[in-house]
């Protein structure tokens, strides 16, 4: 009977000992795989904006034996409006329009290739803007099984045109490359993004590839016309073509 008693004793001390220890986790697997559900919807808006100025008083300066007295200035912005449909969970299908617009003025120049060799710019001018539609779909992941922070990889087929000029001007003449572009790209951005309400978030997302056809039509001092396409890919990441959005979420 006594060695029944100690039996059901250790019995019941491993069990106990069992109940009170937790089991040791990292948390990497995460409860949450759910970040946003299927059937929610989905509206928000991506915007990008880049100024600097080119010289020596103000803004960016070039330390360079090769050029000196730039004056000049970069200045670009985009915009672009998105809605999401969830047809699976954490799974959308994506359509945006954007628009951008890009303008860079080089105002004065002075290129030292040796000692008997040098050249003076002024008066240059690169204006571009584009117009695109894009499709897709777009997958979230969250982070370490977080419903606030998470990332997400999009991929998207994009038509768009693009109307660019490079031109000089001098006593109020522009002479120049006028183009026209139609294109169409498959693209691949991936971003982070964290939700600072139940239904808000803001993003972040970058450029990484694209595959790309294009068909260009340029006229130049508006005399000679010439045109062409070609096909290719990019693998880059443009980090001065970082995108911030914010997105409205409906259940």
């Amino acid at each position: 009977m006594t060695k029944k008693y100690l039996i059901l004793l250790l019995a019941a001390c491993l069990a106990i000992s069992g109940q009170a220890q937790e089991k040791f986790t990292r948390g990497f697997a995460g409860k949450n795989k759910i970040f946003i559900p299927k059937g929610s919807f989905g509206g928000g808006l991506s915007a990008s904006w880049r100024k600097f100025s080119l010289g020596d008083d103000e803004g960016y300066t070039v330390l360079s034996k090769y050029i000196g007295d730039l004056k000049g200035g970069y200045r670009s912005i985009g915009v672009a409006p998105s809605f999401e449909y969830f047809f699976g969970t954490n799974l959308s299908a994506v359509a945006r329009f954007e628009y951008s617009w890009l303008g860079v003025d080089l105002n004065k120049a002075s290129l030292h290739l040796s000692e008997d060799l040098g050249l003076d710019i002024a008066g240059q001018h690169y204006k571009r803007q584009s117009y695109a539609l894009a499709a897709g779909v777009r997958y979230y992941v969250p982070f370490m099984g977080s419903r606030i922070f998470g990332w997400f990889v999009e991929g998207t087929l994009n038509g768009g045109y693009v109307q660019s000029m490079l031109y000089e001007e001098t006593d109020n003449l522009k002479q120049g490359t006028y183009k026209d572009k139609w294109k169409l790209a498959l693209r691949l951005d991936p971003g982070i993004c964290f939700f600072v309400h139940e239904n808000f978030d803001f993003e972040v997302s970058v450029g990484l590839l694209d595959f790309t056809w294009t068909i260009t039509k340029q006229t130049e001092n508006q005399v000679k016309t010439s045109s062409g396409n070609s096909l290719g890919t990019g693998l880059n990441i443009d980090i001065l073509a970082i995108r911030f959005g914010a997105h409205f979420y409906l259940w």
